[in-house]
């Protein structure tokens, strides 16, 4: 009878020790795993009924317009600076490749602001302060995480941002 203990033993020694070496290897695999930082945000052309206000009905999507994205520390130095460029929709979408800053912990939200820098119609080239286009936008986050194997990444939001025409035609009054 002892004999017959000892392999059933045994065997759920190695089962039960190969369960926590696995276990062991997902969590360090877990443990691994970045955490990557994004901005998101639309740009748009105002249209010239709403110039002078933050009204963006009616405005047109910026393709290629561009964007740039700025974070700073905890003592107002500049520790990220990047442009990304509107696709054809005026969706602006790029990744920040750092989420640790001299100092201590990260928070693009205290961090990081995104400002319009240059469009792409010259009709349509005058930035606005619409969401703070000008001064820096703050970024919002949305609960947006998209999961990865090697990576997560959390998507903070700007904008929307606006540039307006040159040139718009006078507004008619009647009398």
């Amino acid at each position: 009878m002892p004999t017959k203990v000892l392999p059933f033993f045994l065997t759920m020694v190695f089962v039960l020790g190969s369960a926590g070496v696995f276990l062991a290897v997902a969590a360090d695999v877990e443990a691994q795993k970045k955490v990557v930082v994004a901005v998101e945000g639309l740009v748009s052309c105002q249209d010239c009924g709403s110039v002078g206000t933050w009204n963006l009905a009616g405005a047109k999507p910026l393709p290629s317009a561009r964007v740039s994205i700025t974070c700073r520390d905890h003592r107002n130095r500049v520790v990220l600076y990047t442009s990304a460029a509107a696709d054809d929709n005026g969706y602006v979408f790029a990744e920040l490749y750092t989420t640790t800053m001299r100092g201590g912990y990260f928070d693009p939200v205290e961090a990081c602001g995104v400002r319009l820098l240059v469009s792409s119609d010259i009709r349509c080239d005058r930035p606005t302060d619409v969401n703070n286009g000008v001064r820096g936008a703050q970024l919002r986050y949305e609960n947006t995480t998209i999961s990865g194997q090697y990576a997560d990444i959390d998507v903070y939001v700007a904008g929307p941002l606006a540039f307006m025409p040159a040139q718009c035609p006078p507004k008619t009054t009647r009398s």
